[in-house]
Parts: structure tokens; sequence; C-alpha cells
């Protein structure tokens, strides 16, 4: 992929080659939301087939390719936006011959810019908003609500015995060797988002230094059997980007999120984002079932012309801060 035009900027590809002025942008602007790391933009830029220009010196404008049309469009931009900036991607996006969408948007971002919202349909995308955990809770697994986690640990305990090992460049092979034994003996149907996921998490262990990425590797009796893969979003909260365990050793799934937890709680992070459940009920449940302390909401806007509508919000409710101190909307039933 090489250097593109969109919207009247610039954009640059996405590459392993020169990730500095991108990644250190987004760590100078760390979001709610864990899509906006290098490391992530990285894994699916062969899906997303991803963009970046900085406007100004401090904003920065994310491009993407969606699949509903493969039209070119826009994440929410990073870093202070101002009202020139604003006004120009209005103008541009109603010269696009097709509805822009600004995907990933987080509630901060909708009241920072309320006179830039006027231009856009604004709608709650819940299969894209993120889990975040107290890292403390997670690594204790505390109280009535855990209960039945601790008695899958205890099981598990009881089946075998288990060995934690912080994974380096050394140990990216046995991760593949987890996957692989995966395939032998689950036989899943790797097709649409999974085969995408995988595709990412492949990526991710093959770059896994240059991706700054950390990670932990289970193994019982030398046998790699689980591992997770994370890294710091901000001062305080880790993301786990991909997760993964043998269903034949019975909890294995429990004791990766429960070691990898005690590991992020011990160096002193307050939060745990699980990321997405991307609307499949299944993945819903299973992340519900940890008790998030907080739903943190994505939204979709949508360029609506002038003479077409005005700003419509969707599923609109009032926002109370949470234990994190964030911000959350009263539509989420935890």
């Amino acid at each position: 992929m090489t250097d593109f035009s969109f919207m009247g900027f610039g954009f640059k590809p996405v590459s392993l080659t020169d990730p500095r002025p991108l990644a250190d942008l987004l760590r100078k602007h760390p979001q709610p939301l864990a899509g906006y790391t290098f490391a992530t933009l990285a894994a699916w830029n062969s899906f997303y087939q991803y963009g970046w220009v900085t406007v100004e010196p401090e904003t920065l404008l994310i491009s993407c390719r969606l699949e509903s049309d493969m039209n070119r469009h826009l994440l929410q931009p990073v870093g202070p936006m101002s009202a020139e900036t604003a006004r120009t991607l209005t103008e541009s996006a109603a010269e696009l011959n097709y509805p822009l969408k600004i995907i990933g948007t987080n509630s901060g971002f909708l009241k920072q810019y309320p006179d830039f919202l006027k231009s856009f349909s604004v709608v709650e995308d819940r299969a894209f908003s993120n889990y975040l955990y107290s890292a403390h809770m997670l690594a204790q697994l505390s109280g009535r609500k855990y209960a039945k986690k601790r008695n899958l640990l205890s099981q598990a305990s009881g089946l075998y015995r288990w060995s934690c090992h912080p994974i380096g460049p050394e140990l990216v092979d046995e991760c593949f060797a987890v996957l692989d034994s995966i395939r032998e003996e689950e036989h899943p149907r790797i097709e649409g988002m999974l085969k995408r996921e995988i595709a990412a998490l492949e990526f991710t262990l093959h770059h896994f230094r240059e991706l700054l990425q950390q990670g932990l590797l289970i193994q019982v009796e030398e046998r790699p059997v689980a591992f997770s893969i994370y890294e710091p979003i901000s001062s305080t909260t880790v993301a786990i980007h991909f997760e993964r365990a043998l269903r034949s050793y019975k909890g294995l799934y429990q004791v990766i999120n429960w070691e990898t937890s005690r590991l992020i709680a011990e160096r002193g992070f307050q939060f745990i984002n699980r990321e997405e459940d991307l609307g499949d009920p299944g993945l819903r449940d299973a992340k519900k079932s940890y008790h998030p302390i907080e739903i943190v909401p994505s939204f979709e806007l949508t360029y609506v012309k002038p003479q077409y509508g005005t700003l419509r919000r969707s599923r609109s409710a009032p926002v109370e801060r949470t234990e994190s101190g964030s911000l959350q909307s009263d539509n989420f039933d935890l």
C-alpha cells in the first residue's frame, strides 16, 4: 500500500518500517477504546487498510475501509481538533458521493465537539463497546459473584498442574504450537471474523518484538496449552488483545484469565480492558460473567447532508461516573 489522498489529506499507510511517529502520537493521546494502539492498527491493517496523517501538530486522522461498503471512512480523530480542522472534515464529507462514517468514537469526544456533531447522526455501536474490569477484582476473584470462577480454578488445580511464563521472542513458537493444537483438537471453522482475528493474532506473534507486546504462556507438563497477549493503553489500563486456551483442559480459560490478571495487577495497573464482544451472544455472556465495572461505549457517526436531515442521536441517555472515573451510559444492564 502506498500514500494516498482522501478528503484532501495525504495519508500514509500503517507500516512497520517507520512506526515511531504514529505510535508516539497514539501513546501521547491514549483513548479509552482498545483499538487505538499502533500494534492493533498494524495487526488488523490487512483487513481495514489503514492510513494516517497528522493535521496541525497534534491532530491524528486515521482512515480505513469498511467491509460494509468498501469505501474509505475515518476512525475518531485523535488529539485536540481545532474548529478549522472540524470544518475541513465536514466540508470534505459533503463532497463525497457516499455518507462518511467516523467509527470507534468515545463519549468524551462527543462531549468535547458538540458543534461538529451537528452534521452527523450518532449511533451507539454496542458490538464494539469495550469491557473494562478492575485488575484487582480479576486477580482476587473474591466474593459470591466469582464463586463459579473459583470453583473452576479449583477443579483445574485438581486435574493438572500448570506453570506460567512471560512471553518473549523465544516463546513465540510455543504460542503457535497452542494454535496448532486448537486446530487439531477442536477443528474450528476458520472463516469470517475468526479468520481475520487469527490473521491479526499470527501477525502479532510474528512481529511480537516490533509491536512491543507482552504476554503470558501457560504450560502443563512442559506442553504449551494457553497464552494471552496484552499491552498498556494508558498509565492505568492494560488491554488484553488475544487469549487462547485448549478446551480439553477443564477451566483453562479461567486459568489464563486469572494468571494474566494477577500479573497485570502486580505491575500496578488498575484496570483491564478486554475489548469488545462483536455482538456474539456467547462472547457477550462470557465477558459479562466476569462482572465489568464499565462497558465503555463506542459510537458510529454518519455524515448527514443538511438538506436530508439534522443531528439524530440513537439510544441517548444521561451519563454517570463509574469506579474508574470515566463516563458510562445508563443504557447498559450490567
